[in-house]
């Protein structure tokens, strides 16, 4: 499932974009890593891809930083899983994603960055956050899927000179297409609590729309005991501000309520770009925290029968359409190597 599911959407057309990332948390050093290699079509300028790298450092925050480089060579196979990003025989940014398989090197801001990383693939179904009448058509613009929500990635990455191995670091493989960004969203991801084997990803997101403000549609999907617990509801108020995302839904068996939350220092503000050249920006933390309580329905109500802890192992993101000034670190565009240049 996980390969069919990460085949490019995209048909060559202008108007839409497409990314394939990863986050992850080093179980020894809690640093948080988060890499995406994506493609973009706009409507009147040829197509180009991207490389991002960020680095979280929750010992010391002023060592958090990130990279994107624009490319205009790239390559991406419709029979399998296999999207490349700049070219290794030329100057700038080099990025590779594959089947099990995430490496690149880029430079810029100060930094220079390489990874070479491996981990495991279908070991379970894709997680769709989704209902699945919302894949079909255009009703939400971005459509987002997991083809690896819950793996354990290992190999190196090596910032300034500086070599990190990592064995077994919790995280996921995400993919992600449509034609555009959410008005606003936030998202969250997780598989490594203090005390539960459990799993949960989730989003709030606001659909682009004339006044009145569209409600904000909230999917949750908990993996608790083996079993996909799904959640949703809709609210015409924000459930979340930045850095912080209050979350309490239920359906007839189970309520999920807490929060996800990172404070403005563990945070990277992103510039993100819709095909037709409109601003997102986005507040990411890979080493945000979460405490979120599970009941289940029994004869007397609701009980309690986890809580699903996590102190910096969870990647979370809010996202508007403004920077916010409290975050003091953003993600460096790199200039991009000259077309036609090296040997």
């Amino acid at each position: 499932m996980s390969e069919r599911d990460n085949l490019p959407r995209w048909t060559g057309k202008a108007g839409a974009y497409e990314a394939w990332y990863l986050t992850l948390t080093d179980p020894v050093t809690g640093q948080g890593f988060w890499i995406r290699s994506t493609l973009h079509a706009p409507p009147d300028t040829q197509p180009n891809g991207g490389i991002w790298f960020a680095r979280f450092d929750p010992a010391d925050p002023s060592a958090t930083f990130g990279l994107h480089e624009i490319s205009t060579r790239f390559d991406c196979s419709h029979e399998a899983f296999d999207v490349a990003i700049g070219d290794l025989e030329v100057p700038g940014g080099y990025a590779h994603m594959a089947s099990g398989v995430a490496e690149g090197v880029v430079r810029g801001g100060g930094h220079e960055v390489a990874w070479d990383l491996r981990f495991p693939t279908d070991l379970a179904e894709t997680y769709r956050l989704l209902p699945s009448a919302l894949y079909r058509g255009s009703m939400v613009p971005t459509k987002p899927l997991a083809p690896n929500v819950d793996i354990r990635i290992s190999g190196t990455v090596t910032v300034d000179g500086q070599l990190l191995r990592l064995a077994r670091a919790p995280g996921q493989q995400g993919h992600l297409f449509g034609t555009r960004h959410a008005e606003r969203w936030a998202w969250a991801h997780c598989v490594d609590f203090v005390e539960e084997d459990a799993a949960l990803v989730a989003l709030t997101a606001q659909r682009r729309s004339s006044p009145p403000a569209s409600p904000y549609a909230t999917f949750v999907g908990v993996r608790w005991q083996g079993q996909w617990i799904r959640l949703s509801g809709v609210s015409r108020k924000r459930p979340f501000g930045l850095g912080v995302w209050h979350i309490d839904l239920s359906n007839r068996r189970y309520r999920l309520t807490g929060r996800v939350e990172a404070p403005p220092m563990a945070l990277l503000r992103v510039r993100y770009q819709d095909p037709d050249g409109r601003e997102r920006w986005c507040h990411n933390s890979e080493v945000a925290s979460s405490r979120l309580a599970l009941f289940e329905k029994g004869t007397a109500g609701f009980e309690e029968v986890a809580i699903l802890e996590s102190k910096g192992t969870t990647h979370a993101e809010w996202a508007g359409l403004t920077p916010a000034a409290a975050v003091e670190r953003e993600m460096v565009e790199v200039e991009p190597a000259p077309v036609g240049t090296g040997t």
